[in-house]
């Protein structure tokens, strides 16, 4: 077979038609962007652009999310009886944030704790919930705002331009476990709502999943060629397989088949602890499952996922990003890589990649020994 540009083989192994080798690409955030060029101060789409292609990567973009990300900044959008506000205090290199809404019948607070970790690093999380009882997402669900429009033209549009045929474009974003988790409802909470409240929980589950397809439909408008889900929160650590299928699964089906309707690809991002979820995988409507995560911070074996996951779900990921591909050796790296690509091309329908994005400190030459490698192993006979 003739080599086929990336955008080519990616295009064919969504349709189950033959490729030419596996796709190489780890996940690239604007952290090592960063790191590679000392300031943030750049066109982050260009230079996310070059990084891909500086390492020859089979480019599968995400930094295309309309930014800043909807799930976050929907709290905080004006609307005809919401009205937020945000308050920031710094402790050091902490920054506390404190978001307001006031509508007619009462107030709702959230707080985003932001540390800074390196020069090109901060972590965020939610030390305040909005929800806290059943009456704040009353709130939410008679006054929060329709959806805002999404940027799509200088974010998804842009990158399609700057990729061409050297890939495609996958924006990311939460699905409606997630967005609840991450935004508006302690975890434990939403764990305890479905057990003990789940009329509540899944009242909930409902809104989000219809409004995240309202923003979902705006990136499917601007002809994106797949779109990542994260899917996290519900790994296979915390939720039992019996829950996810029956209380979680339904919603996330639900918005993988209106997006794959249109012909789409979904990428069910489950990016940590899975073994536990492996024999139900095969009840997900998603088309691509990421990203295989194994030991220390997953669980997930090649050769059961290959003997529990159906053959026509493609498989994205399994080298860990997080300590082995940053304090490997070269040599270490080509070995991890023959090993994915060997065990996995008699199965086909495989992407090599990390299991999340690059960590800042990650030697170049160690991205070089698994990209060199990748090609070296993933061709097909």
């Amino acid at each position: 077979m003739k080599e086929l540009t990336s955008r080519e083989r990616y295009k064919r192994l969504f349709k189950g038609e033959p490729i030419d080798r596996i796709p190489v690409c780890p996940r690239v955030f604007e952290n090592v962007v960063f790191e590679r060029h000392q300031t943030k101060d750049l066109d982050i789409l260009e230079k996310v652009a070059e990084y891909y292609r500086y390492f020859g990567m089979d480019i599968i973009d995400w930094m295309c999310t309309p930014a800043p990300h909807f799930e976050m900044t929907d709290f905080t959008v004006e609307g005809p009886n919401w009205h937020p506000s945000t308050e920031e205090k710094k402790e050091g290199k902490t920054t506390h944030i404190l978001q307001k809404v006031k509508t007619p019948k009462g107030e709702l607070r959230r707080v985003i704790t932001a540390t800074v970790t390196g020069p090109f690093e901060e972590e965020k999380a939610l030390t305040e919930t909005p929800i806290k009882s059943e009456k704040d997402f009353d709130l939410i669900e008679e006054f929060m705002p329709e959806p805002y429009t999404l940027d799509t033209e200088n974010w998804i549009k842009k990158m399609q331009r700057i990729i061409g045929e050297d890939g495609i474009t996958s924006p990311s974003f939460h699905g409606p476990f997630n967005i609840l988790a991450y935004c508006y409802r302690k975890f434990d909470a939403l764990l305890m709502d479905l057990m003990e409240n789940p009329k509540f929980y899944h009242r909930m589950m409902r809104y989000f999943t219809d409004r995240i397809k309202k923003y979902a439909k705006q990136m499917m408008d601007a002809d994106c060629d797949m779109v990542d889900i994260g899917a996290n929160m519900a790994n296979g650590l915390v939720v039992s397989p019996t829950m996810l299928v029956d209380e979680i699964m339904p919603y996330e089906n639900e918005l993988a088949d209106f997006i794959q309707e249109k012909g789409i690809p979904c990428l069910y991002h489950n990016c940590g602890y899975a073994k536990n979820h492996l024999g139900v995988y095969h009840k997900l409507h998603h088309k691509v499952w990421g990203y295989l995560a194994p030991k220390p911070h997953g669980d997930t074996v090649l050769e059961e996922a290959i003997e529990k996951l159906p053959r026509e779900m493609i498989l994205w990921g399994h080298v860990d990003q997080i300590d082995f591909l940053r304090k490997a050796t070269p040599a270490e790296i080509d070995a991890r890589v023959k090993y994915c690509c060997e065990t996995m091309k008699p199965r086909g329908n495989y992407i090599l990649g990390t299991t999340d994005y690059l960590e800042v400190g990650t030697p170049e030459e160690n991205i070089r020994a698994f990209m060199e490698a990748g090609h070296k192993y993933g061709r097909y006979s």
